[in-house]
C-alpha cells in the first residue's frame, strides 16, 4: 500500500508546483539528515569531482556588404564567435545515482509533493508522518519536512 501511495504521489508531481525530499515513515528529520550526510560523504569519496574544461563551438560569421540607393557600399569584416570555456564534472551523474542508491539502502524513498501553502495548517514536526493525499513539503530553516496537515 505504501508503494502504491508513493507511486501515486510521484505521478501527481507531474501536474503542479512540486518539490522532492527523502521520506521514511516514522523517521526523525534529524536521523534522515544524518543518513543523508553519511551517504553524501561516502559518495564524495567514491566519486570525487572530476572537472574538465570544454569549449562552446566556434562559429565564423561572414562579413556583409550593404549598398544604399546611391550605390555607396559598406562592408563589414567577418568574425569568429563562440569558443567560451565551461567546466563539466564527469562524476556528477554517478554521485547523484550513488547517493540515491545509498538512501534507498537506508530505507528512504524520494517523493515529490506540493509545497505546503501558507493556509494549509501544516506545522513543523520532527517525525515524518504517514503520507496521504494532503501531505506536502514544508521548508523550515533550510530543511525539507514532509508533513500531513
Amino acid at each position: 500500500m505504501k508503494r502504491f501511495l508513493v507511486a501515486t504521489l510521484m505521478l501527481a508531481s507531474l501536474g503542479g508546483c512540486q518539490t522532492s525530499a527523502y521520506y521514511a515513515e516514522g523517521v526523525s528529520i534529524h536521523e534522515r539528515d544524518a543518513d543523508q550526510a553519511i551517504c553524501r560523504d561516502e559518495v564524495r569519496i567514491r566519486y570525487p569531482t572530476n572537472a574538465i574544461t570544454r569549449f562552446t563551438p566556434r562559429v565564423f560569421n561572414p562579413g556583409t556588404t550593404t549598398c544604399d540607393a546611391a550605390g555607396a557600399c559598406t562592408t563589414t569584416q567577418g568574425y569568429w564567435s563562440g569558443g567560451e570555456a565551461y567546466t563539466v564534472d564527469l562524476n556528477e551523474d554517478a554521485r547523484r545515482e550513488a547517493a540515491a542508491a545509498c538512501m534507498a539502502r537506508a530505507g528512504y524513498a524520494r517523493v515529490s509533493l506540493p509545497s505546503c501553502s501558507a493556509n494549509s495548517g501544516a506545522s513543523a514536526s520532527t517525525i515524518m508522518a504517514p503520507l496521504n493525499d494532503d501531505s506536502c513539503i514544508l521548508r523550515s530553516g533550510g530543511t525539507s519536512m514532509i508533513v500531513t496537515p
